[in-house]
């Protein structure tokens, strides 16, 4: 009985590592500045559009779980022109997959943005939101 109650206590010690560990690497990987390579936009009907974007992305390397941000964003198309600019500060969340943009403006910060992360390699980030109004907004950036 003792030997089942230290076989899991182990298993419980070298998960929350494993967790902690997973944590690290994609803060590691999403830290640096990042090129908009790819931008797709859904609306409400279920229509998508590609329009030409460019961009960046910086992400602030720290050891805290609330980290700072930038984006300047432009994308154009018959369809749909815009920009994003913002800067913040970020979270990660390592289960789920989940990337967290506060947007900071006059020293106040705004509502929180959830994005899903499909994607996080140390070239690679892909993460995708949907805004009140119903739309999907998908960006594909590379280091």
């Amino acid at each position: 009985m003792t030997s089942r109650f230290l076989i899991a206590l182990l298993a419980l010690i070298a998960f929350s590592f494993s967790a902690c560990d997973k944590y690290e690497k994609q803060q590691k990987r999403i830290e640096g500045n990042w090129e908009l390579i790819s931008y797709k936009f859904k609306n409400q009907q279920g229509l998508s559009y590609y329009p030409a974007a460019s961009g960046t992305m910086f992400f602030e390397n720290c050891d805290d779980t609330v980290c700072a941000y930038t984006m300047a964003i432009e994308y154009t198309s018959p369809q749909i022109t815009g920009t994003r600019n913002e800067a913040g500060k970020y979270s990660l969340e390592e289960e789920g997959g989940r990337l967290y943009l506060t947007p900071i403006i006059g020293g106040i910060d705004q509502d929180r943005i959830s994005n899903g992360m499909t994607l996080l390699t140390r070239t690679d980030l892909q993460f995708q939101y949907t805004d009140d109004l119903g739309r999907s907004h998908h960006f594909v950036f590379e280091k």
